[in-house]
């Protein structure tokens, strides 16, 4: 099935704003089982150059990155609330920090593996003028340790939970995954909602002009866990190993720490969805997914796009 891509069909002129992972190929790879990745990845991420803004909006992935941090705004939006407490797993260079502001939360704990990317977010957030909420960063793997080893207070509980295009990293092994998921339950107050953004593993099977994927020999026969393969995607990730998400051991897993699955669409159908909500499709064109200078997102990049999913899980009270 197709869908349409977002265009300047029905343009607003309303423009202004900002933004990542997928799969392929037919070669194979060696990978490693006896140890964990998370010094690549947190190596990767901490020698990744800058593109700067402008050096953003003029590569072969630009209208990826925007359409991606469309639904990461969509996600905030319809989750997250005036007031509420936030602890972002995998924040990154705290690209959602402007999201977040929006949105009215009092309180933020951002975490990700890499030192340097925790750096450039905290940096990120004094630069906000006027943020009306506190925020406080950590470098920690997420997944391999309790978050308590950390952060402060160690006992914080937020009400949005959120790992954006990062969570297919605890999938490396079972212990991984069930530490990421007593790190949420644990901090997740009852009633919260914990948001992600996942690749589609059903999906994870072509490759084109701006990805491609190579899975370990091994990948022929899927697992719940540890299921590698090597990720490059132009001008963000090159050969970086990653996991598939097993979708169903992702929703037991969850359910088992008291997390019941509210929402999982593919990006495809969340845009077909929202195409009827006027403030959504203003939104497109302010984040300048689509613009004059690109009026509507490549064919590879819209494939590309239909790979991942958007995830909801709701911590029983």
């Amino acid at each position: 099935m197709s869908y349409p891509r977002p265009s300047l069909h029905e343009k607003d002129n309303q423009r202004d704003d900002l933004p990542h992972k997928v799969a392929g190929g037919d070669s194979t790879r060696e990978t490693s089982s006896s140890s964990s990745n998370a010094a690549q990845v947190a190596d990767h991420y901490n020698q990744r150059r800058q593109l700067g803004v402008q050096g953003r909006m003029h590569t072969k992935i630009t209208g990826l990155r925007l359409f991606n941090n469309w639904i990461k705004s969509i996600m905030i939006r319809e989750y997250a609330y005036r007031g509420c407490r936030v602890l972002d797993l995998g924040c990154g260079k705290g690209g959602d920090l402007r999201k977040w502001a929006i949105a009215g939360i009092s309180e933020y704990i951002g975490m990700d593996i890499a030192q340097t990317s925790v750096s450039q977010a905290q940096k990120r957030f004094l630069e906000i003028r006027n943020a009306r909420f506190s925020a406080q960063f950590f470098a920690q793997d997420c997944y391999a340790d309790p978050l308590e080893k950390t952060m402060r207070p160690p006992d914080y509980q937020a009400d949005v939970i959120s790992a954006q295009f990062c969570l297919h990293y605890a999938f490396e092994t079972e212990q991984k995954a069930r530490q990421m998921m007593r790190n949420v339950s644990s901090h997740l107050s009852d009633g919260g909602v914990f948001i992600c953004t996942i690749p589609n593993a059903n999906w994870l099977v072509f490759g084109n002009t701006v990805y491609q994927v190579d899975f370990a020999k091994d990948a022929s026969e899927i697992k719940r866990f540890g299921t590698a393969y090597a990720f490059t995607l132009d001008e963000a990730v090159e050969d970086c190993t990653e996991y598939l998400v097993h979708m169903p051991t992702f929703v037991q897993l969850a359910r088992e720490h008291g997390l019941e699955l509210e929402y999982c669409r593919d990006f495809h159908n969340l845009f077909v969805d929202h195409t009827s909500q006027r403030s959504s499709v203003e939104l497109i064109h302010r984040m300048r997914v689509v613009d004059d200078e690109r009026p509507e997102i490549s064919a590879d990049e819209w494939e590309a796009v239909g790979i991942y999913l958007a995830v909801a899980f709701r911590k029983r009270s």
